[in-house]
């Protein structure tokens, strides 16, 4: 499933128990644009999820437009050893349409260099491998 398909559908996930829900402007305020403003925000989803089961993210239809921002403080949690769990924990919500267009461009790019990674780490590890004799 493709990450906006995926952002769609969880936008009307159901309320549980035990949600917060993190407000871009409270929680950045102006900085949303660099690697480190995005960081901000990563550490903030990052302690939320070990405390939470939903951290529900609200954009406040407050348009980003920051590659940097949005890889560092949301695509990234999705390419971590954990990503499994954490992709039906975190919820997007008033997203405008541009930036879901450039969350999903971060995000395919991210996947199809993980790929090209893991293809090379493949490749590096079977030349690697020493040959039995016959």
């Amino acid at each position: 499933m493709n990450f906006l398909r995926w952002t769609k559908h969880h936008l009307g996930l159901n309320k549980s128990m035990n949600e917060i829900t993190l407000n871009l402007e409270t929680v950045c305020g102006n900085n949303i644009y660099t690697r480190a403003d995005g960081k901000v925000l990563y550490d903030m989803i990052e302690e939320s999820l070990k405390k939470y089961d939903q951290v529900i993210i609200q954009f406040n239809d407050h348009e980003i437009a920051s590659e940097s921002f949005l890889d560092e403080a949301i695509v990234e949690h999705y390419f971590k050893d954990n990503s499994d769990d954490v992709k039906n924990r975190i919820i997007l919500r008033g997203v405008t349409k541009p930036d879901q267009i450039l969350l999903g461009t971060i995000f395919e790019y991210r996947k199809r260099l993980e790929n090209k990674e893991a293809k090379r780490f493949a490749k590096q590890t079977k030349h690697a491998l020493p040959t039995l004799p016959a």
